[in-house]
């Protein structure tokens, strides 16, 4: 038993030190196999996926492209002159909002003065208790004038009366002259030297 497993031994050491040819050939074939099974499995999917996103980075850039070609036909051709006008109207908006703060900045200094006008108008109408008790004492004083307006009115009343009998006596003059004129006339005409 110990010569076979001595020369067991002999012989592997003897393969072990001396390798030959076909051992290394059966080493290349294994090799080779292996570096294109590594090759099939980490850089083939990774080829896939780098032109998977070449493919669609071109497809993303080629639809932008498509997109700012329909803007751009899609654009007014009169968008120029549109935006100078805009841009006139933008600075006359300006300047009329520069005059509107100088109105709001008249305005109030107006209310200022009209703030001040009301503090004068509140001074003044807290005399209006004042005024009203010196009214009713007025009013308290007309009511003790009633009976000379009662007086009043009948004088009133006998002054009509007084003028009617004035123009009535005006007529009895009228008449009584117009019958005294003609025996006067005839004394008139008669010569006597006065």
């Amino acid at each position: 038993m110990t010569t076979k497993k001595q020369k067991e031994e002999t012989s592997k050491a003897k393969e072990a030190s001396v390798p030959t040819i076909e051992y290394l050939e059966n080493l290349v074939t294994k090799i080779d196999e292996q570096t294109s099974s590594k090759f099939e499995r980490f850089f083939l999917p990774a080829l896939a996926v780098f032109s998977a996103t070449i493919i669609g980075m071109f497809v993303i850039i080629y639809s932008i492209t498509q997109d700012m070609t329909r803007l751009a036909n899609s654009m007014d051709p009169n968008m120029g002159g549109n935006m100078s006008s805009m841009v006139t109207s933008i600075e006359k908006l300006s300047n009329n909002v520069s005059q509107m703060t100088l109105s709001v900045a008249h305005m109030q200094k107006n209310f200022f003065q009209v703030n001040k006008s009301m503090d004068i108008i509140a001074r003044k109408l807290d005399n209006l208790d004042a005024i009203s008790t010196d009214l009713t004492l007025v009013s308290a004083k007309m009511d003790a004038l009633e009976p000379m307006l009662i007086n009043m009115e009948e004088m009133n009343k006998n002054m009509t009366t007084m003028q009617d009998s004035m123009t009535w006596m005006q007529r009895d003059l009228s008449i009584m002259r117009a019958s005294f004129s003609k025996p006067m006339s005839v004394i008139n005409k008669m010569p006597f030297p006065f």
